[in-house]
């Protein structure tokens, strides 16, 4: 099934950049314009420069991604990055705060992945994606022929392998931790020994992948390896064009989740949403009790039977249910056509919220924040105006609608914590087959 393999890896280099936590950014598609700015402020080195290039007016449209090139060539040149000397699986642990404030570990680690065409069930979407973001996404690959950040996939092993026997890895020194800015600890181990990658290898040989996160990447990448063979002709399928670098972990971890993306209003007040919001919703103001009651219910993904829950400020808050659920239903049957009638509440909650935020996205009116207990220091700070909750999904319900065939709305789902940009980049090179190097 899923066929892996160890590549040489592009770093930064500690010598170069003395604090590796400034050159390191969440994937592109969580990153709003302002977020953007704060990243390429922090360091002229942070990845940011590579994966959102910005464009005046003045420029076409192709010129930030050559921009992009150039700047990843010339860090290169400057040995700013620099290219591991041996083949490595990347060991990847992130150490996050849960719900209830505990200290949590996700494990898991990175290589290269073949790709597989979707008909084939071993690689399996479960959600949408947008033309414009795969064309954007194509160019950045074809200028910069390389892979800035990796696709996170689930995979399913009850017995742990994996991390059975990487357990003594884990306990020496990482050869690379940085903090992200919502304290997850990020550490990272190179893994060169050919036995155990070989071990790694075989427990994933057998098992097929669920992309959990970067569906426009990984559909992006097999265009990019399409135009490769085309331009190429003869192809041995060793290529390097032919694998995708990923992130790998195991849906079986109690410390893997779904979440919820809660969102916050920085312009819009709460007075104004519950006004668009009564077109489609119900609104029943919420006690200290039953506020309390409904977040924890809402910290547990489910199929969807949640409400939408609003919290402003002055400890106003809200539950928020479909007023007509067959006429949402109806307005929104795009997004659900393809979705199981099992998930259909939820992508409709989603879809309706976003629909009140058309637009909003990155412009100020509203932002995605990581957690619920942000989302609401945002507002007890007084930064926000009101934070908005929507239901997640249970991996397992994922899980049904990959295995199905299905696909709900891009951006439906989403796993705390990212994995982050540009502490592991797989570059694509000219003449290089996998295995070249082991």
């Amino acid at each position: 099934m899923a066929q892996i393999a160890p590549f040489r890896g592009i770093c930064f280099n500690p010598a170069q950049v003395a604090v590796l936590d400034q050159v390191v950014s969440p994937p592109y598609d969580v990153i709003n314009s302002s977020l953007q700015r704060t990243l390429s402020e922090r360091s002229p080195y942070n990845v940011v420069r590579l994966i959102l290039g910005v464009s005046s007016e003045e420029e076409n449209d192709d010129t930030r991604y050559f921009r992009s090139a150039s700047l990843f060539d010339q860090w290169q040149q400057q040995q700013v990055l620099c290219r591991d000397e041996q083949s490595a699986i990347y060991l990847y642990d992130q150490d996050y705060n849960g719900d209830n404030g505990e200290r949590l570990t996700r494990k898991g680690f990175i290589a290269l992945a073949r790709l597989e065409e979707f008909a084939s069930g071993m690689v399996k979407p479960h959600e949408q994606t947008r033309f414009d973001w795969c064309r954007d996404r194509l160019q950045l690959l074809r200028h910069c022929q390389a892979n800035f950040s990796p696709v996170f996939s689930l995979y399913s092993d009850p017995c742990c392998v994996v991390e059975s026997i990487t357990g003594s890895v884990r306990k020496t020194v990482p050869d690379i931790a940085v903090k992200d800015d919502h304290g997850v600890d990020h550490r990272l181990w190179r893994i060169t020994d050919r036995r155990l990658i070989a071990t790694i290898q075989n427990v994933l040989d057998s098992k097929p992948l669920l992309i959990a996160d970067g569906h426009h990447r990984y559909e992006t990448a097999l265009n990019y390896r399409d135009e490769r063979r085309e331009q190429q002709g003869d192809f041995s399928g060793k290529e390097t064009y032919n694998y995708i670098s990923m992130y790998f972990s195991n849906m079986e971890d109690p410390s893997c989740r779904s979440v919820s993306q809660p969102r916050v209003l920085t312009s819009l007040t709460v007075a104004e949403f519950l006004q668009k919001a009564d077109e489609f919703f119900m609104s029943v103001p919420l006690e200290s009790d039953g506020w309390a009651e409904a977040l924890a219910a809402f910290d547990q993904p489910a199929a969807g039977s949640a409400p939408v829950l609003v919290y402003g400020d002055e400890g106003q808050r809200w539950s928020l249910r479909l007023r007509d659920q067959e006429g949402a239903a109806q307005r929104f049957r795009h997004l659900l056509s393809c979705a199981p009638s099992s998930t259909h509440l939820a992508i409709l909650y989603r879809a309706v919220v976003e629909s009140l935020l058309a637009g909003s996205q990155g412009d100020g009116v509203a932002s995605v924040v990581p957690s619920a207990a942000e989302a609401i220091c945002c507002v007890d700070s007084g930064q926000a105006h009101g934070a908005i909750f929507v239901p997640a999904l249970a991996i397992s319900t994922i899980k049904d609608i990959a295995n199905a065939g299905e696909k709900i709305p891009e951006n439906s789902t989403c796993f705390y914590p990212s994995v982050l940009s540009g502490l592991v980049i797989n570059p694509i090179v000219e003449g290089e087959q996998i295995g070249d190097f082991l």
